[in-house]
């Protein structure tokens, strides 16, 4: 087989094991000495996903290889790798899970590209808010903005619009969507403040929250999240309790440090109202009608820990509450609070608004698409580095190839990240739907070329 014939294929998967096998096939003399078949399999477990690579040489049309050509195989199991090495070609073991080779070489090798499954805790608000009639009640679908129950868009104005529905009707909905919809590339986990025990009362069983997350962190959690909070059409009768924020935080940290120390981290913070219940209320009143200033303070706290969070707010009002004994913090204004932990988070938004406020549940369901979108890397290492920058294809879901974009901002495909310093390693971009079509299915496909490869 002809060097130009040495094809380099890599298979990139966000939450399966790794291993790969190289068979000899484009070595110095220009002849084939290969081929190549492997298999693996993957446990899941709340630690780094690595992503497969599978490299090998194909032979020509007029070409045959026989199984003592150097063949190889290789699987995995539990994080660990194993890889037959051929008697032929060139070969070189794994170093601290990384080995490099040349392509020209085209020997066999086990090699590992890292990418890291971001581990994230859900903090979602169960508070009697949620559901309270009237104000737990929303225009989930905006089709009524003056709310005088016809639809906005009919200019006869006959047809009804849709019912207002709850707005933990709208988290259930999105939290269904969310979870699901990256069940595959994130580690997730999820605590309710307060949790179910909690009760509609005027004393410390309103602000009842685990020790421990109804849901831990850990792969393919989903379904387990979806069982675990209560139903979307729950009512008052089982949404209820205070707004224990801080306490929730606080066990969501403690689950988080349980993940692998590399591992990204982070908290998405879904509230309707200001945080009470703090942990040093001397009476009743201290506990609801006062603001819980240790909000901010924990999420800082967590923040050294290097575990960011994203505030989002349903339906927050730019207003100063009033001194009403009714279980919500006094001369509060919840808007200007929920910007000030949003900072204390680390990753507050751009401009004025620093949490994501949400009137709706389709600005609900965007503002966690937009997080979910932000933990999740669009930037790869290539590692082994391709010799031939010009020959690398990548494919997420069988398009794009060779070309690459120019504008990551407005096109679709992929491009080289500029190398700063000559030491950095070779880093691919991924832009626009390739982005955000390896987020939501964690594949991606990069092949090296040789030249004239075809």
């Amino acid at each position: 087989m002809k060097r130009s014939e040495c094809l380099l294929s890599l298979m990139s998967l966000l939450t399966g094991g790794l291993a790969a096998g190289l068979a000899g096939g484009c070595g110095d003399d220009g002849k084939g000495s290969g081929e190549e078949s492997a298999s693996e399999s993957a446990s899941n477990s709340n630690s780094n996903t690595m992503s497969s690579i599978s490299i090998s040489a194909s032979a020509s049309a007029t070409e045959t290889a026989s199984a003592t050509d150097g063949t190889a195989s290789a699987s995995v199991s539990d994080g660990s790798s194993t890889a037959a090495v051929p008697t032929e070609g060139t070969a070189s073991e794994p170093t601290g899970g990384m080995t490099t080779f040349d392509p020209n070489d085209c020997g066999e090798s086990v090699v590992n590209i890292p990418i890291v499954t971001p581990s994230v805790m859900l903090v979602l608000d169960k508070s009697g808010s949620m559901v309270a009639t009237p104000g737990g009640f929303w225009d989930h679908d905006a089709d009524d903005a003056n709310d005088d129950m016809i639809k906005d868009s009919d200019p006869m104005m006959l047809e009804p619009a849709t019912p207002k529905i709850t707005r933990w009707e709208s988290l259930w909905s999105v939290v269904d969507l969310i979870a699901n919809g990256f069940n595959g590339s994130m580690n997730m986990g999820m605590i309710l403040f307060p949790s179910k025990a909690a009760k509609a009362d005027y004393s410390a069983v309103a602000c009842v929250v685990n020790a421990a997350p109804e849901v831990p962190v850990g792969p393919m959690s989903a379904a387990d999240i979806i069982a675990a909070i209560p139903p979307a059409k729950a009512d008052k009768t089982v949404i209820q309790g205070g707004t224990p924020a801080t306490k929730g935080v606080v066990a969501a940290v403690a689950e988080l440090e349980t993940a692998p120390a590399d591992q990204p981290k982070f908290m998405i913070l879904v509230t309707d109202g200001a945080a009470n219940c703090p942990a040093d209320a001397a009476d009743n009143t201290a506990l609801f009608e006062v603001y819980d200033e240790g909000l901010s303070a924990a999420l800082a706290d967590a923040l050294t820990k290097g575990i960011k969070t994203y505030v989002v707010g349903i339906d927050i009002s730019q207003e100063v509450s009033g001194t009403t004994k009714d279980g919500n913090p006094d001369n509060t204004n919840t808007y200007e609070k929920l910007n000030g932990v949003a900072e204390a988070g680390g990753v507050p938004r751009p401009g004025a608004e620093k949490f994501y406020n949400t009137t709706n549940q389709d600005e609900l369901q965007a503002a966690l698409d937009m997080i979910s979108m932000q933990i999740l890397s669009c930037t790869i290492d290539l590692s082994p580095s391709p010799v031939y920058l010009d020959y690398v294809e990548v494919s997420v879901k069988e398009k794009y190839g060779k070309m690459q974009v120019t504008d990551c901002a407005t096109e679709d495909g992929w491009r080289y990240v500029e190398q700063v310093n000559p030491d950095d390693p070779v880093r691919i971009e991924l832009c626009g739907a390739a982005c955000s079509d390896f987020q939501m299915s964690g594949m991606i496909d990069i092949q090296y070329r040789c030249p004239n490869s075809g």
